[in-house]
């Protein structure tokens, strides 16, 4: 094996099972560290415990090298920054500087720094959407192997932010409230160390926080709530050590978004022997990031999808849910309760708590518009059964309600999350495609006839319900497998609005 992938495996060792590698590598520290101007740090409870296994303290200040890069319009129409070192916070005069203006900052996490294209992204799309402070924190020397002295670094990096956010508030008369740090990985947790040091942080955004040394750790070593004013996490890679899962599952926000469940996105790979096979021969084929982009790619989607959702018009809106399965079968697009949210840079702007869930797809672009469909069946049938979607703005790519023949006997109800890339606008009807079993046995019990009793589907995003009592009776095509597809059309249109419902019947039916 080349001198690249090997590195690649051991950055994914240190990263996901970095406990084993830290007692391999870990050196013999003091108890106590300390800096001018940023108090010290120990390595006592809780920052070592049994899920904190690491002794480091953090490393030098020179040996974390952390850089502040300012980003306005005008510095992104220039192509230039401005750059700033911690040491020179107190004499440093900010040009393009604005207390007038919101400041984000953005936190890269392991192994990653400013100069990654995914930071860059952020940046441009945050001043797409409006004028602000954005101010990247660099922090690449520090954020190197192994992982224990990259996690034990980001309490000193947290520090370091938390004293620029304090110049800039006494230099510029600037307000903490309206502060907002972006953090992923590690990146998440050093936002929450800079919450702590300050009264009344904005808020934090953390982008799939890492798991090892910070999952179920008290919420001093970790990102919790209390470290803003509103927390909001996303979970794309909450997979366990075993399947190489680098974030955390735990829910460490007011809200906390799981996307697909949180773990093994759309598009990348889930298994272990999966993104160890990847890794290896895209590290040996392309390059170092393409291998990172196969082990890794859980982890780093969600930087895409709050990236994304700056400026797409499409809402990421997420639903409260006992449980992912529940989800997934379509039982929990109401917002009633503790209400909906969005997922990414809006989520600030609703009023949805606690955990919450949304499907998003593959590629770009990744958001999802979601709906629950439910037909009941007036007799036995057993097979395959899809639908097609339509409203005033267009109509779905049929969409397969399961991959494996579903029985369906008198009075059932089949219910169904279906999700689509495009907005296909106000529901004015849907199509039913059924395909019977071709087995003997399936033609021998169920009739080629099948009555669809009512069909009802439901927009996630509007909150708008379409009820249809159908009560006809298609034949099955030649051979027992059907091309039968019912157009229901003309629906009665209901009011939209967030948490309204509103039943109504078909007021006028076309069969195809």
């Amino acid at each position: 094996m080349g001198r690249l992938p090997a590195f690649v495996l051991l950055n994914c060792i240190s990263f996901s099972q970095g406990f084993l590698l830290d007692g391999l590598l870990g050196p013999s520290e003091p108890s106590e560290k300390c800096y001018t101007g940023l108090g010290c740090f120990n390595n006592a409870p809780p920052f070592h415990s049994h899920d904190r296994a690491e002794t480091y303290l953090p490393a030098d200040l020179s040996a974390i090298g952390t850089k502040f890069i300012l980003h306005t319009r005008e510095t992104l129409n220039n192509a230039t920054e401005e750059a700033m070192t911690v040491s020179s916070q107190n004499g440093v005069n900010l040009t393009h500087f604005s207390r007038a203006r919101a400041t984000k900052f953005i936190v890269h996490g392991f192994t990653h720094s400013a100069r990654r294209q995914w930071v860059q992204d952020m940046v441009r799309e945050l001043l797409k959407h409006d004028e602000m402070n954005v101010i990247v924190v660099d922090w690449e020397k520090g954020a190197q192997l192994p992982y224990g002295q990259a996690a034990a670094n980001t309490r000193v990096v947290g520090a370091q932010v938390a004293q620029l956010i304090k110049s800039l508030v006494d230099r510029y008369d600037s307000n903490e409230s309206t502060v907002h740090i972006i953090g992923h990985s590690l990146g998440a947790h050093i936002a929450g160390y800079t919450g702590e040091r300050l009264a009344g942080l904005g808020r934090i955004t953390g982008l799939d926080p890492s798991d090892p040394y910070f999952q179920n750790t008290p919420p001093q070593v970790r990102l919790d709530p209390s470290d803003a004013e509103f927390v909001d996490v996303v979970h794309t890679d909450g997979s366990s050590f075993l399947e190489l899962g680098m974030g955390a599952s735990q829910a460490m926000g007011h809200v906390d978004f799981y996307p697909n469940g949180g773990v093994n996105q759309p598009g990348c790979d889930g298994d272990l022997i999966s993104k160890i096979t990847h890794t290896a021969w895209n590290a040996a084929t392309v390059g170092y990031y393409s291998a990172e982009g196969a082990v890794a790619c859980s982890h780093l989607r969600a930087l895409d999808l709050f990236t994304e959702s700056i400026n797409n018009p499409c809402p990421f809106i997420a639903y409260p849910c006992v449980n992912v399965v529940e989800f997934d079968k379509g039982h929990c697009l109401t917002c009633s309760g503790h209400g909906c949210s969005r997922l990414g840079y809006h989520a600030n702007t609703m009023s949805g708590r606690g955990s919450l869930y949304l499907t998003t797809q593959d590629s770009s672009s990744f958001c999802s518009y979601h709906y629950q469909v439910n037909l009941t069946s007036e007799n036995a049938v057993d097979g395959l059964f899809s639908v097609t979607l339509y409203g005033d703005k267009g109509h779905s790519q049929p969409a397969t309600l399961t991959t494996k023949n579903e029985i369906l006997n008198n009075g059932d109800t089949s219910s169904h999350l279906v999700t689509t890339r495009s907005d296909v606008g106000g529901l004015t009807g849907i199509g039913v495609r059924y395909d019977k079993s071709h087995t003997l046995l399936v033609h021998l019990l169920y009739a080629d006839n099948w009555t669809l009793r009512s069909a009802a589907v439901q927009s996630g995003d509007t909150q708008q319900r379409l009820v249809g009592l159908i009560g006809t009776r298609p034949s099955v095509g030649e051979g027992g497998a059907s091309n039968m597809t019912q157009w229901y059309r003309d629906w009665t249109k209901c009011r939209r609005g967030r948490g309204f419902q509103h039943d109504t019947e078909v007021q006028g039916l076309d069969q195809v």
